[in-house]
């Protein structure tokens, strides 16, 4: 899978805590191969039957040859010392060999920290960085709820089990492979024999941890539609209410949370399931070894009790790194449905592409749409079909058209919120697809129906995340934008906090801080999207006169159903099926007696 490779390489910007991880758990894996053989010479000494002081001839091959010297040298320790001394220092070798153990075993799991935190926040940085530059029709698409659980719970199911796995899969191999070496030192005829047994656990584990990582996947489909429907209630509350609808959102969410809880209970049955197979395999071939390797001890085929106890201890030690790997293949495979979901984000086509070598903006004359064509790929509607316009530099354009007939579509195209299917449009004569996004987007003023404002103070968001905002030129506008007056009654006065979504302000104030925030840049182009048409008569009086003001000297693409906003415009262009169908002022139109005539007079357009 591509996103595992994508995630090894994240791993690897931490190399050094990763080259430090793995020799801590070498050495930790070394330590705790001797703290356990350290039995061995425990049982010897508490044991250990006829003269102490006999010697036995040495072995003629290297690991019987080494185990015979130990055995020798042992044996002098306690002749010369006697046993209780001997075991004296056996009691505290044992004892420095498990706090050297663990503070090694403590230094790996500090160096994991580093690795597992970082990678997490790598992660979440490129899924953010990758919503920022996904178009805005990416998100018409998809359901904000499922986006958020993809953040959330997805990369956290990463970090815990993918990422979290890999203290297991740096450690247990080197665990698994010393203690095989081990037990084919002490006897390898009875290793090869246990090694039989381990494909048939392989397999059970791989069987389970196939159907574990399918239900893993629906799950995380089924949480994202909790989320989303969680989210929106959160965001219908009112409707919610005041339509008394509140037992249905309760039956529809309780119909997607029963269904959530089923494949949940379906998915750690499966999980759970794999512990028990693991240690029930683990305990016959414990059980089998103890038959067999007994028989031999019994006939003296070299092997002695002692050892065959450390052979027993050893192999039991090899179990729980071994579990601990099934179980890391079960968090990964587990992990991997959240990768899916996190790589369709990271993967999703970013349509707006920027250019390598983008041109300055510059704007001295006129922008032109030359026969643009577009369509919303999940409407499969063209919304734009040959809109042509050509808008000078200080005029004044009104849109002006029936619902769906492209005008807001006309404004996104003009930000670069979307790239035209066919046609071009330019500033200058230059395309705006050879413009830098961020330089065409400091150039234009956008005010929108619903302004969209962010829980912090009010400088925050008429400077909109300037990281050294300029107080003069915040008060400058808000004063132009008709929002000083009501700015000076809060007790913080700039530095008030507006609530979320701008939720402590009414709708009036809520649009004159958009358009405040519009002009902070001194944008030499504006685009108003039906900016009065959610307001009542006393706070569409008080923005209409902001944007009347604002307009002074600027090029404006104004969207508008109100006539008397309409009729200031230094020119009307009617739209009507993604294209242009008349254009003029507005009593050239009117004595044209044609489609604007006719939306006039059947009062589509208000006083």
């Amino acid at each position: 899978m591509r996103r595992f490779g994508d995630l090894l390489l994240l791993v690897l910007r931490y190399r050094i805590n990763l080259a430090g991880n793995i020799v801590f758990n070498a050495l930790g894996s070394v330590l705790s191969l001797f703290t356990f053989l350290a039995i061995v010479p425990f049982l010897r000494i508490l044991f250990r039957t006829g003269d102490a002081t006999a010697t036995n001839e040495p072995a003629d091959d290297g690991a019987d040859a080494l185990i015979s010297s130990l055995a020798q040298y042992l044996d002098a320790f306690v002749a010369e010392h006697g046993a209780e001394q001997a075991l004296l220092w056996m009691c505290g070798l044992i004892a420095i060999l498990a706090l050297v153990k663990n503070l090694v075993t403590y230094l790996s799991f500090y160096s994991l920290a580093t690795i597992r935190t970082g990678v997490a926040r790598d992660l979440r940085e490129q899924l953010f960085d990758q919503i920022l530059a996904l178009p805005v029709g990416y998100f018409t698409e998809q359901r904000k709820g499922d986006l958020i659980s993809r953040m959330t719970n997805d990369l956290m199911e990463v970090e815990f089990s993918v990422i979290g796995a890999l203290e297991v899969l740096f450690k247990a191999p080197i665990v698994i492979l010393l203690s095989l070496v081990t037990l084919f030192a002490i006897h390898w005829q009875l290793t090869l024999f246990s090694l039989v047994f381990l494909p048939v656990s392989g397999l059970l584990i791989s069987r389970i941890a196939t159907a574990l990582r399918g239900a893993a996947g629906r799950g995380k489909e089924r949480l994202g539609d909790l989320v989303s429907r969680i989210e929106e209630t959160l965001g219908a509350m009112v409707v919610v209410k005041a339509f008394n609808a509140a037992p249905r959102f309760r039956g529809r969410f309780a119909e997607h949370n029963e269904g959530y809880f089923r494949l949940m209970r379906k998915l750690y049955k499966r999980e759970y399931l794999s512990s028990p197979v693991s240690e029930f395999v683990s305990m016959t071939v414990i059980a089998i070894l103890l038959a067999v390797g007994g028989k031999i001890v019994l006939r003296g085929e070299g092997l002695e009790g002692e050892l065959f106890i450390g052979y027993l201890v050893v192999f039991s030690q090899m179990i729980p790194p071994a579990r601990s790997l099934s179980d890391a293949i079960f968090k990964v495979q587990k992990g991997a449905a959240s990768l899916d979901r996190l790589d369709e984000v990271l993967k999703a086509e970013i349509r707006v592409v920027e250019p390598k070598d983008p041109t300055p903006f510059r704007f001295e004359k006129d922008i032109r749409f030359y026969d643009v064509g577009f369509a919303y790929e999940s409407a499969g509607l063209r919304a734009l079909n040959g809109f042509s316009l050509t808008m000078t530099k200080g005029e004044t354009v009104a849109l002006v058209g029936a619902s769906g007939s492209g005008k807001t579509t006309v404004a996104r195209m003009l930000l670069r919120l979307f790239d035209p299917n066919s046609g071009r449009i330019e500033v200058d004569g230059v395309d705006l697809r050879k413009l830098s996004s961020g330089d065409l987007r400091r150039h234009i003023g956008f005010v929108t129906q619903d302004p969209l404002l962010f829980n912090d103070s009010v400088e925050a968001n008429i400077a909109l995340f300037d990281p050294t905002p300029d107080v003069a030129r915040i008060e400058a506008v808000a004063n132009v934008a008709n929002a000083s007056p009501f700015i000076s009654q809060f007790p913080d006065g700039m530095s008030t906090s507006i609530g979320d979504g701008g939720g402590r302000l009414s709708g009036g104030q809520r649009q004159r801080m958009a358009i405040a925030r519009a002009l902070y840049h001194d944008p030499p182009i504006l685009v108003l999207d039906e900016a009065t048409s959610a307001l009542d008569a006393g706070g569409e009086r008080l923005v209409q006169e902001a944007i009347e003001r604002v307009m002074e000297g600027r090029t404006a693409l104004v969207i508008a159903h109100r006539l008397s906003t309409v009729r200031r415009a230094d020119r009307i262009v009617v739209m009507s099926a993604g294209r242009v169908v008349e254009s003029g002022g507005h009593d050239e139109l009117m004595a044209a007696e044609g489609v604007y005539h006719g939306m006039v007079t059947l009062q589509q357009l208000e006083g």
